[in-house]
């Protein structure tokens, strides 16, 4: 009987494991090996997983539920269902960076990092595979927006961190400066400055061919700088101007703007005549959020991780 429950409970962790990229490359009696050291552990609402600068000892995997990471920035990011956490501190024995929450009641898989790399505990050639393949994660992560080339990013194309826009302000269709055209770069931006940062690049068509910014008719660099940064004093408000940084860029001989946004730290709404809106970032939409769902957001985004 005891061994029945044993393998049901390895199969139980297998396949929570196939929800998630990273294990992808296991096959099946390697799930099973790993699900051998692995736990799962409960958590209520608002229960500490770890705290910042707590040494190290588990890999996680949510298996229900969700979590909130805070960072010392005032950043944050959400960990749902089949998402994987913790991964920097396991491969290089470092102390936590930030603290992890539980968001709801919520479960996770773990993993204690001494097993993962012990052969007493783990096959040598399985544990290689996770250590590759930890190498690797964790390379994407620490490889910022800001050290993404703008190349990289126009052959990458659009997504929920990545918008193009044609122009700041002229309508190609209707050839003339159109303040609705302004308007989308700021919900961009605030959006951006919502969720989780992202870049913008002006001047490049949603197909990645590059118009430069010749057309929107401004005299020089300065000119137009100025300008988008009057919109979005005036529609978002001076103080997230700190949130947003600009720089050109010459491809293909032309040039245009890249506006790269971090998370802002308090909410920015965009004025649009007597109506304030809320934007965030929803895939690669910028997405107007309802009223009913703006406290909710807030509370989690703002308040949750302060």
């Amino acid at each position: 009987m005891e061994n029945k429950r044993t393998n049901e409970f390895k199969k139980k962790i297998a396949e929570a494991l196939k929800t998630n990229d990273f294990f992808k490359n296991l096959n099946d009696p390697e799930l099973e090996e790993l699900s051998g050291i692995a736990r799962i552990k409960e958590y209520q609402k608002g229960e500490v997983v770890f705290s910042e600068a707590q040494q190290s000892h588990y890999l996680f995997l949510v298996d229900k539920g969700s979590f909130i990471l805070q960072l010392k920035s005032s950043d944050y990011k959400v960990f749902e269902k089949g998402e994987l956490f913790g991964e920097i501190g396991i491969i290089n024995n470092a102390v936590r960076s930030g603290t992890v929450r539980a968001r709801e009641h919520s479960t996770t898989i773990e993993f204690c990092g001494n097993q993962l790399f012990q052969e007493e505990f783990i096959n040598p050639a399985l544990a290689l595979k996770i250590t590759r393949a930890l190498a690797k994660k964790i390379t994407n992560y620490l490889k910022t927006r800001e050290q993404v080339s703008t190349a990289e990013m126009i052959e990458h194309g659009e997504d929920e961190f990545i918008e193009f826009k044609s122009s700041i302000r002229y309508n190609v269709k209707a050839q003339r400066n159109d303040k609705a055209i302004e308007m989308a770069s700021i919900k961009t931006i605030a959006a951006f400055l919502n969720s989780s940062g992202g870049t913008l690049l002006i001047g490049v068509k949603d197909d990645g061919t590059i118009l430069g910014v010749e057309q929107d008719g401004f005299a020089n660099e300065d000119k137009y700088l100025l300008h988008l940064t009057n919109l979005i004093k005036d529609r978002i408000g001076p103080l997230f101007i700190e949130f947003v940084h600009f720089d050109f860029v010459g491809q293909d001989g032309k040039s245009f703007l890249r506006v790269d946004c971090e998370p802002a730290t308090t909410p920015a709404y965009v004025k649009d005549g007597e109506d304030d809106h809320f934007y965030i970032r929803t895939g690669p939409a910028t997405t107007n959020l309802r009223l009913s769902k703006v406290y909710d957001y807030i509370l989690k985004r703002f308040v949750m991780v302060n």
